[in-house]
């Protein structure tokens, strides 16, 4: 089973710290992997505030050269034959930072990782959704499905997710979903209004990613 993470000739695509998620990640956290770590800004954000081992997982060996000055161990190459040299029940956090959405088999990957983390570990990820209200609008107005180079339309991406079908996606793999919460919001008039006519109906799609935490099903919280 092969998997792909993005592959671009744009640096920058490789350089976004993701302030936002770092709240999602458990500060007493000591044992971290992340998947598709690109330079490994945000691993380093989690080193420099919960002090945790950060390993990574990147695809593009420019990319993980770099990330290798900060982080604790980067693995190089494709994410899920990278995930089977991995020990077994090591991490108590593992990130996938818009990764999930790049792979061939993204279940297939998540119940990988499950046999390296602990038992009372979690899956920190972030995940563009599908309906959010520009994506929906190049769709249904604008009759299109432009593929670009960052974002909801990014052409490397493999899959594409709602709300509903990432807590699904989860629960195949075998975990529960702890928390799902919208960022980075897409705030207008038009927006709002569309939300109140429809009763809540358009209200996921306010936001451009969606942050979750789940578990391994059956672990304790």
């Amino acid at each position: 089973m092969e998997s792909t993470t993005a592959v671009t000739a744009d640096p920058t695509y490789y350089c976004h710290t993701r302030p936002e998620m770092l709240p999602f990640v458990p500060a007493t956290a000591q044992s971290v992997l992340e998947i598709g770590c690109a330079q490994g800004a945000f691993g380093a954000a989690v080193k420099r505030r919960t002090g945790a081992e950060v390993w990574g997982i990147e695809f593009n060996p420019d990319a993980a050269k770099r990330a290798s000055t900060v982080l604790d161990l980067v693995l190089v190459g494709d994410a899920d034959a990278q995930i089977a040299q991995l020990p077994d029940g090591y991490f108590e956090v593992v990130i996938c930072n818009d990764v999930l959405e790049h792979l061939v088999d993204p279940v297939y990957t998540l119940k990988q990782l499950r046999r390296k983390m602990k038992p009372h570990g979690v899956v920190v990820a972030s995940i563009p959704n599908i309906r959010f209200l520009p994506a929906l609008s190049a769709i249904v107005v604008h009759k299109d499905f432009p593929r670009e180079d960052f974002g909801i339309f990014d052409r490397t991406h493999l899959r594409f997710f709602t709300r509903k079908s990432m807590v699904r996606l989860f629960e195949e793999a075998g975990f529960s979903m702890r928390r799902i919460k919208g960022i980075n919001a897409y705030r207008s008039r038009l927006a709002i209004l569309l939300t109140v006519l429809t009763f809540g109906y358009f209200a996921d799609s306010f936001y451009l990613q969606y942050a979750c935490v789940a578990s391994p099903a059956g672990a304790r919280s």
